[in-house]
């Protein structure tokens, strides 16, 4: 339905249109220049000038053609199929007999399978694909139910079916999140809910990294249904072999025994665990687990100073020690010691916490650190003798508008930043963590330094460097302009419950600081120790002679398999720079990488290795929750079902009025003023008259 509207009353746009006929009619009627006219022309001519004038007229009026548009919307019927392994071990012929019902559904208009949307959820939310033999080794129903709930808000949903055994092991509980899908959402109770005898490895607890030489220890959590007694735990790998007995109990109740280890070869090692199995026990898949350890062979040692203690200095050495890849040392700087700058365990990395160089220490420690080809993070004191700064050749000369006076910049990201990538949830927390306490002045950045962050102040990212990192013939360096940082650890956290991205960027800037120079005209970062149930990707970084970032290079990755199975792979180019490649996610294993690129003629190799470890979740020997979905399914208005009684489900979905299309109406409006149309009507209708006057000799 269609209908115009005016920005007036009716009797002025009435008045308006009878001005405009009377002016048309004088001027053919009573005008003496028209007269010798035929009165047939005359008339033809007034009613052209009239209609003219009456458009015009109206558009001064802004008219609005409203149209109203009806449309139909059939209600979606939503199915989530589990495909853990746990519900592919129990019901191998499943799938069929769900592809069945999922075909046999009535598909009329109004009908459960007018609109039926299917997916399958493990690990993630995929389409459902009946042929797909891919077996999910977690079971996370709450990532899934809250991508649907986005994307279909605001849309018709009938129903939502979800098969499924109730043995959900990671996210969150859906029990206690609800499902706020508008609908009701009923549940296929698959699994078995006995208990059954079982004897199994609920957890094991160990370091990912340890050092060569050191002792570091396994902890095997053995939990057990139905048997109580003595078992027998075996650990054996890389050269060893350990057996130890532990008492389990009937209640399910862990224990615990632990398995000290020396580490005598580096490199990715594998132990497996095994526990003896008793009489009876139906599954036994999960009486083994195999574990891998990082041996490194020296862990990169980080001194962090400061002439006074430091908040800061808690927050970064809080950060560095979350890596097993480093030994973290806090001291004061009058415990200052030269001769660890060298020898056989010197410092990979010293931060100066406070850093002033009118301290005589800390300008001495500064000096004999820089003289080793030690790498330093400075963290200024916005209080710190600036003319003491210019004298150490940092490039950086700030020139302080009054001593003592401070600014508040928050941080923001440098999305050009060359040398490695952060996460871009961190922008997000640095726009929401307190403002650091920098001096007030004008700076002078040398060329060599290069922003990692800006300073953001009053909500708006400036050109002004916060923190930058450089290169020299004499090390790498990184200069934070201000102190206040512990609080965006202490900040973030209570925005996000974890102290991942604040610790990723000290990560991330230890470890450029700490890294060999000398190969990063190709880098490649990637993971050593992944699960199964997690993305492989790389990250790459190209460099031209003059160590600028080179875009535009082919990088390629060969990934081998331990049976020699090769795979191959490009990079692409990363919106930030640099260059990623997702991999996607591995079956458990050992995997070794060649990545290869050429830079102006000149070829260049990477290559590492990475273990996938299994996970055994769905082993656990839990039975399943219905209980858990019969109260999920209750407060939805929903009801459960067994695999056995889809045609009662296909009954109760038929009856609902749940997927009566649903009729809405929608409203558009356009403004006349705006089509071309009427310009062409007004040109035709002018040029009309006017040849119409001419033909008959006046004008």
């Amino acid at each position: 339905m269609r209908d115009l509207v005016l920005d007036a009353p009716f009797f002025q746009v009435a008045l308006a249109l009878t001005l405009v006929v009377a002016a048309s009619a004088l001027l053919y009627r009573i005008d003496r220049g028209n007269r010798h006219l035929h009165p047939g022309l005359r008339a033809g001519l007034g009613v052209l000038r009239a209609m003219t004038l009456a458009v015009l007229v109206l558009l001064l009026f802004r008219p609005v053609l409203r149209t109203e548009e009806r449309n139909t919307s059939q209600p979606a019927l939503i199915v989530l199929q589990d495909m853990s392994a746990s519900i592919l071990d129990e019901h191998p012929q499943w799938k069929d007999s769900l592809n069945q019902w999922l075909t046999a559904l009535p598909a009329q208009e109004g009908q459960p399978g007018a609109a039926l949307k299917a997916y399958s959820f493990g690990a993630e939310l995929t389409p459902w694909d009946a042929e797909s033999e891919s077996r999910a080794p977690i079971t996370d129903l709450s990532t899934p139910l809250e991508l649907l709930q986005g994307q279909w808000a605001g849309r018709p949903i009938g129903a939502v079916v979800i098969a499924t055994d109730g043995r959900f092991n990671r996210g969150r509980d859906p029990e206690a999140e609800g499902v706020r899908f508008g609908a009701p959402v009923h549940f296929i109770r698959l699994g078995d809910t006995t208990w059954r005898k079982d004897i199994r490895i609920d957890q094991l607890l160990h370091n990912d990294v340890a050092g060569l030489g050191n002792q570091f220890p396994i902890e095997v959590e053995v939990g057990s249904n139905g048997h109580a007694g003595s078992v027998g735990v075996t650990l054996s790998g890389a050269g060893i072999r350990q057996r130890q007995e532990v008492e389990v109990l009937q209640n399910g109740v862990p224990s615990k025994v632990t398995f000290l280890i020396e580490a005598t070869k580096p490199g990715l090692q594998r132990y497996s665990v095994a526990i003896d199995e008793v009489e009876g026990e139906v599954n036994t898949s999960n009486n083994r687990r195999t574990v891998t350890v990082d041996i490194i062979e020296r862990r990169k040692r980080i001194l962090l100073t400061g002439p006074a203690p430091h908040p800061d200095r808690g927050a970064w050495g809080n950060a560095l020690s979350e890596n097993a890849n480093y030994e973290v040392v806090q001291q004061s700087i009058d415990d200052w010691n030269p001769a660890d700058l060298a020898g056989a365990n010197p410092w990979n990395a010293v931060y100066f916490f406070g850093f002033d160089p009118g301290d005589n220490a800390v300008r001495k420690a500064h000096n004999e650190a820089q003289e080793a080809g030690v790498p330093m993070g400075l963290i200024v004191d916005p209080e710190a003798d600036f003319a003491a700064l210019a004298q150490l050749g940092l490039g950086l000369n700030f020139s302080p508008t009054r001593q003592g006076l401070t600014t508040d910049p928050k941080g923001s990201l440098n999305p050009a930043f060359p040398h490695f990538e952060l996460d871009d949830a961190l922008e997000t927390m640095l726009a929401e963590v307190p403002p650091l306490v920098s001096p007030f002045g004008e700076a002078d950045w040398g060329p060599g330094h290069t922003p990692l962050l800006y300073q953001r102040i009053g909500g708006i990212s400036t050109e002004y460097p916060l923190l930058t990192v450089s290169q020299t013939s004499k090390g790498r360096m990184m200069v934070l302009l201000g102190e206040g940082s512990w609080r965006w650890r202490q900040v973030g956290y209570l925005r996000t419950g974890s102290h991942e991205r604040f610790d990723e960027l000290v990560g991330k800037v230890t470890q450029y600081l700490t890294s060999d120079p000398g190969v990063d005209r190709f880098r490649i970062d990637g993971p050593r120790l992944l699960d199964e149930d997690q993305r492989l990707t790389f990250q790459a970084r190209v460099y031209d002679a003059t160590l600028q970032p080179l875009q535009g290079a082919d990088i390629s990755l060969t990934l081998k398999d331990s049976v020699g199975s090769s795979y191959d792979f490009r990079f692409s180019s990363a919106p930030s720079g640099g260059y990623t490649l997702d991999a996607g996610r591995l079956p458990k294993g050992n995997y070794t990488w060649r990545a290869e690129t050429d830079v102006a003629g000149q070829p260049y190799r990477q290559s590492g290795n990475v273990d996938i470890r299994g996970i055994q979740l769905e082993l656990n020997g839990r039975p399943a929750e219905h209980d858990r979905l019969r109260r999920i399914a209750e407060r939805t208005g929903g009801q459960t079902f067994l695999p056995e009684q889809l045609e009662d489900l296909t009954k109760t979905l038929a009856s609902s009025a749940s997927f009566t299309p649903e009729l809405s109406l929608s409203e558009r409006l356009q403004d006349l003023i705006g089509w071309k149309t009427l310009l062409y009507v007004l040109t035709l209708l002018l040029t009309l008259e006017w040849m119409a006057r001419r033909w008959a000799g006046t004008y």
